[in-house]
């Protein structure tokens, strides 16, 4: 039983001398981070935003629609460094997924190093979405070391279910390093 008249006040104290982690957390879908980057929603961004990766291996990258509002479409164009990087797959999302998977389609240029993608709604339970989700996966192959930027266009549109546009007012951006 002594050893409970040292051992509570020695606990406290080690508890207290604990230093708290304090690191920063980036998560661009996290609104008030990306606000304070700039970017309001609705908003296009990419998740992570940032990776690493050794070169030669693959390294994957969600396309998110952020806060929009009785969405139903979208045409996503998307700028990568054909350099660095090659597109290896394309997959739809699944924030458009209703009774079943969204129409999908997409169109790249390796030689210019650009994406288009359509996705579109094709659910019966309700005539759009709403909030945040993935419109698409993509599979990148690192082919040399450097980085390597993503970033979406001025062509990006987003729709509503009266075929009305949808304003974005932010776009995120992608980094892969390739060292």
């Amino acid at each position: 039983m002594r050893w409970i008249k040292w051992a509570l006040p020695a606990g406290v104290v080690l508890i207290l001398s604990c230093e708290v982690p304090t690191g920063e957390f980036e998560n661009p879908l996290d609104i008030e981070a990306a606000e304070e980057e700039g970017i309001l929603p609705p908003a296009l961004v990419f998740f992570p935003d940032s990776i690493s990766v050794n070169t030669g291996n693959s390294v994957s990258i969600r396309v998110f629609a952020m806060e929009v509002d009785s969405m139903t479409g979208a045409h996503i164009q998307l700028t990568y460094d054909n350099a660095n990087l090659s597109l290896t797959s394309v997959k739809p999302g699944d924030f458009l997924e209703g009774s079943g998977p969204p129409l999908f389609f997409y169109e790249d240029d390796p030689a210019s190093g650009i994406l288009d993608i359509h996705t579109i709604y094709l659910g019966t339970d309700s005539a759009s979405v709403s909030g945040t989700g993935s419109l698409a996966n993509l599979v990148f192959g690192t082919t040399a070391q450097g980085e390597s930027t993503l970033q979406y266009t001025q062509v990006c549109e987003l729709v509503d279910q009266d075929g009305d546009v949808i304003e974005i007012l932010g776009f995120g951006k992608g980094v892969i390093v390739a060292r």
